[in-house]
């Protein structure tokens, strides 16, 4: 049992540290997480897409409510702003955003109405 223990921990001191560098390099080839001006593609949609905080301030000037998904398409080779809104009365609008002009393309959903 001795012996079994000592081969353990033997093949643990050698093993271990191996491991670990074969992780460490693997994660070392992954491309990093946030997009720089390097990356294909991405100067092209900084180009055609306006900013997520300036389509925010849109859509609290033209609707009320607290977004609640907002998704980025290409759809007929334009890109989409397609933001979902949960209005006070507990109505859910589907509003498409042109994403570069922020023109309202389609609003889906029941628009409430004052009183």
């Amino acid at each position: 049992m001795k012996v079994d223990r000592e081969k353990k921990n033997e093949t643990d001191r050698i093993l271990l540290p191996w491991i670990s560098w074969v992780i460490i390099g693997l994660f070392g080839f992954l491309p990093s997480a946030y997009p720089d001006d390097d990356v294909p593609g991405y100067q092209r949609l900084k180009a055609e897409v306006v900013p997520v905080e300036q389509l925010f301030q849109k859509v609290e000037k033209e609707f009320e409510g607290i977004i609640l998904e907002l998704e980025l398409e290409e759809e007929d080779l334009r890109w989409i702003y397609e933001v979902k809104l949960l209005t006070p009365q507990g109505n859910v609008l589907k509003i498409d955003y042109d994403a570069k002009s922020m023109a309202v393309l389609k609003v889906k959903g029941q628009r409430d109405h004052s009183p």
